[in-house]
């Protein structure tokens, strides 16, 4: 790494040892806290191509909760196991917790105005030590809510200005409760086409249109609330909690609760 960067960045110090076991740990948590983890399937391959490839990547996620960078970790995991990843996150808070850097966390101050080029610097030497490297960013910068109209900072697409040759993903992920107790956690991945002029500028205009639609088109589906357009990731399709299926039972509802969808028209089905 540079000597301009090194003043203001904490480099990440990956473990493929502790990465295994952290991603061991990421999905118990997923099974526990959420009825399914579930992937559009427009875009299930999407983001498995990127293992027959070798050349960098940068995955953009919206940034709407606090699981976002445990998801991301399951998703590096089970589509992309054999590349490495790295991902900024604050440097007060690394310091804090530093076994994030042996899953590929570097610190960044995001109130420091240099820390844009530290980023870019640093993340350019690792993609040229490794071009199999995946940067996963969220580029809003702040949790938004979903609702919002996407607004992004201009990091990733200096790095991508930089880089040229570039992969570059849009992961949409919202939290919804449909017809179960807990939430599911629906993802959507689309890829972004690069500009027809590669600077910072272009790459920024393609990267916001393409995470607004994603983001449009996967609240279509949370909308819909039907699992049929998804692959389930994680989860199962067990029916409700033993005691809540019971009662259905007794009272003659049958042991599934049935979701009412309501169609582009405005009726309601069954």
């Amino acid at each position: 790494m540079s000597g301009a960067s090194a003043g203001s960045l904490i480099p990440a110090r990956s473990s493929d040892r502790f990465t295994g076991f952290f991603l061991r740990y990421v999905r118990r948590l997923l099974r526990r806290r959420f009825h399914a983890v579930r992937l559009a399937d427009e875009g299930a391959d999407v983001l498995a191509s990127l293992g027959a490839r070798s050349r960098p990547a940068i995955i953009l996620l919206n940034h709407g909760s606090w699981w976002d960078p445990i998801l991301a970790c399951f998703l590096s995991g089970r589509l992309v196991p054999r590349r490495p990843g790295l991902a900024p996150m604050d440097r007060d808070q690394l310091e804090r917790f530093g076994f994030f850097r042996r899953i590929g966390m570097f610190g960044i101050d995001p109130d420091d105005a240099e820390s844009l080029e530290a980023m870019r610097a640093y993340v350019i030497d690792a993609f040229r030590s490794d071009p199999r490297t995946i940067l996963w960013l969220t580029p809003q910068g702040r949790f938004t809510d979903v609702r919002e109209p996407i607004r992004i900072r201009p990091g990733a697409a200096a790095i991508a200005a930089a880089v040229g040759d570039v992969d570059v993903i849009s992961i949409s992920i919202e939290y919804a409760f449909w017809q179960e107790s807990r939430a599911e956690a629906l993802v959507r991945c689309v890829r972004v086409d690069p500009p027809e002029v590669a600077s910072t500028a272009g790459w920024h205009r393609v990267m916001t249109e393409a995470m607004q639609s994603n983001a449009d088109e996967l609240a279509r589906l949370v909308r819909a609330r039907a699992a049929e357009p998804f692959t389930m990731l994680i989860g199962d399709r067990a029916r409700t909690s033993f005691f809540y299926d019971l009662m259905l039972r007794l009272r003659g509802r049958g042991g599934e609760i049935e979701a009412r969808r309501m169609t582009d028209k405005g009726a309601t089905e069954a």
